[in-house]
């Protein structure tokens, strides 16, 4: 029990975080409304510049991620998930020597929304999809260091049990 209470604690304070963090454009304004000057180093400059399709690489999780879905005490479902990050090129060798790490990420994120209800319609919904896109992506962040990656769900399915 105390494990559970903790993965539900976790999962719920990652999710209200994402709910409720700010979005949009976060610089300062001076008095007059101008954008108020920030000094950047090099690597803050390479970490923001955003990317042109040009130079993007999409990397493809080998293996499916299977989440159950409980309600009453039993397995009412099962949502399968083929996740694909798109980042840099030249950065697909990382997201490969990382691919642990961030499996592990998304399994315990994703257990954590499941644990939550948001897989607990009968049909998927595009709001649900972007909850773990947007969950998924902070989480590909966090483990690559790197703010240029973008979590592509490529197959998304849910089958009832009964």
């Amino acid at each position: 029990m105390p494990l559970i209470a903790l993965v539900l604690g976790l999962a719920s304070g990652g999710t209200a975080a994402l709910v409720l963090a700010p979005s949009g454009d976060t610089k300062e304004h001076t008095a007059e409304g101008e954008p108020t000057p920030a000094v950047a180093s090099e690597a803050d400059a390479e970490n923001t510049e955003e990317p042109t399709p040009g130079n993007l690489e999409i990397v493809k999780l080998p293996s499916q991620f299977v989440i159950p879905v409980i309600l009453d005490n039993r397995v009412r479902a099962m949502v399968i998930l083929t996740v694909a990050l798109e980042v840099e090129t030249g950065a697909g060798d990382a997201v490969r020597a990382m691919e642990p790490k961030l499996r592990d990420e998304y399994l315990t994120e994703l257990f954590g929304l499941a644990a939550l209800g948001g897989f607990k319609d009968e049909l998927i919904s595009r709001q649900t999809i972007e909850l773990v896109k947007r969950a998924l992506t902070e989480r590909s962040r966090q483990v690559l260091g790197t703010r240029n990656v973008n979590v592509l769900i490529t197959d998304m399915a849910r089958q009832d049990t009964f």
